[in-house]
Parts: C-alpha cells; structure tokens; sequence
C-alpha cells in the first residue's frame, strides 16, 4: 500500500471515530432527557394522585357528616312523634289506633302495587 492510501484509511477511521463520538455523546444526551421527562411525568402523576386522594377523603368525610346530620335529624324526628302518638293517644286511643291500621293498610296496598309492577314487567 502506498503513503497515500494509508493516509486514506488514517482519515476514513478518524471520521468514523468522530463519527461515533458524536453518536455516543447523543445517545447520552437524549437519555438525559428521556430521564428528565420521565422524572417530571412521575412527579406529575404523584402530585395528581394525591390531590385525587385527598378531594376522595373530603368527599366521603362530608358524606360521613351529612350521613350523621340525617341519621340525628331523623333521630330527633322520631322522638318528636313518638310523644306526639303518646299525647294524641292519650286524648283518643281509638283515633291513634285508627290512623295505625290506615297506615298499615296503606303500606300493604303499596307493597302489593310494586309486587304487581315487578311482575308485569
């Protein structure tokens, strides 16, 4: 082989080293970057995950009191119209006692319309 053609190859294997020099210090680069914008993407969805977290523990905590509120309003209610019965039974038993088997009469007609409707369908 002549000077000039080792030369060649000398230069020809100089490129191709820069070459991949330069091919390496990308792929670096773009996995640094990958890496980033993978890191922000993991961050991002922790951040969510809490803040969708946390709004689900508020949600059932008002649910909870609301739950709570009703079942003392209706608690309340009920005591309020157990003595009411008791005053108005105590005055006409057989008006109480009326009004009891109407609404037992109407709870059974009731029943029995659903009873119907479901075997309709």
């Amino acid at each position: 082989m002549t000077d000039a053609t080792n030369s060649d190859n000398r230069d020809l294997d100089d490129r191709v080293e820069e070459a991949v020099g330069r091919a390496k210090a990308a792929a670096d680069a773009a996995s640094d970057q990958a890496s980033g914008v993978l890191d922000d993407l993991s961050s991002s969805a922790n951040e969510a995950i809490g803040r969708a977290t946390a709004a689900a523990s508020d949600a059932a905590s008002q649910a909870k009191a609301l739950a709570a509120d009703a079942a003392d309003d209706a608690a309340e209610f009920i005591d309020d119209a157990s003595d009411w019965i008791q005053e108005k039974y105590r005055e006409n038993p057989a008006l109480v006692l009326g009004l009891a088997a109407a609404a037992g009469v109407a709870i059974l007609v009731g029943i029995g319309a659903i009873v119907r409707a479901i075997a309709r369908s």
